[in-house]
């Protein structure tokens, strides 16, 4: 649908706090798909989404009114995949460089962390991104334009990563393993570039932005 689109955004329904900001951030992107009631925000924010997805059991009817000419893709409430999934399954296309995924951490737990394990779907294509913070899953290797000083945690999911290797952190990394006994929390840009790669599993990045 939207396969002529090399970056797509999605805003989800999880807490956020709108500012002008977040707005401008979000308007750069040539695409705005609304996961469910993440068209509550795009009222909010005065953003106008490209399609509505999902069960629409999360969205008010103040945006279902303001947003009724917006084309939508609905879904029976009793699904295998959440909103965001539907959302991703729709955007993603063999072309797209960078999905970004905006309101989809922080509220429910649970639908945090699986968001957070969705990623490990789209490697180095899909990014979760809040106020504070930008998460992907490393697809082999990675640049990271940094400051020095700006965190960068690293985090196994689904299981042990290994031959991970860093150039540009306060603690490097040789060809390490981390796993549950072992995660990466809080190192530290010690130059403008980081270089991270992984030959094995899926490794969270989580960067502080600042």
């Amino acid at each position: 649908m939207f396969s002529s689109h090399k970056s797509i955004a999605i805003i989800c329904n999880a807490p956020l706090v709108p500012s002008s900001q977040l707005k401008e951030k979000i308007s750069k992107y040539p695409v705005l798909v609304a996961a469910d009631g993440g068209a509550n925000h795009c009222l909010g924010m005065g953003l106008k989404p490209d399609i509505i997805v999902g069960d629409f059991d999360s969205i008010d009817p103040s945006a279902l009114e303001a947003f009724q000419e917006v084309p939508q893709k609905r879904y029976p409430s009793n699904k295998d995949e959440t909103d965001l999934e539907l959302a991703l399954s729709l955007a993603f296309h063999p072309n797209i460089e960078k999905i970004t995924i905006f309101g989809a951490l922080g509220g429910r737990t649970d639908h945090t962390i699986g968001n957070l394990v969705l990623l490990s779907r789209y490697p180095g294509k899909v990014f979760l991104e809040s106020e504070s913070e930008l998460l992907f899953v490393i697809d082999k290797q990675t640049e990271l334009s940094t400051k020095v000083g700006q965190e960068i945690s690293l985090i196994p999911l689904n299981g042990p990563v290994k031959g991970i290797a860093s150039e540009g952190l306060k603690w490097p990394l040789k060809d390490k393993i981390l796993d549950k006994s072992f995660i990466g929390l809080c190192n530290q840009a010690t130059a403008s570039k980081v270089t991270l790669s992984v030959k094995e599993g899926d490794l969270l990045c989580c960067i502080n932005q600042f």
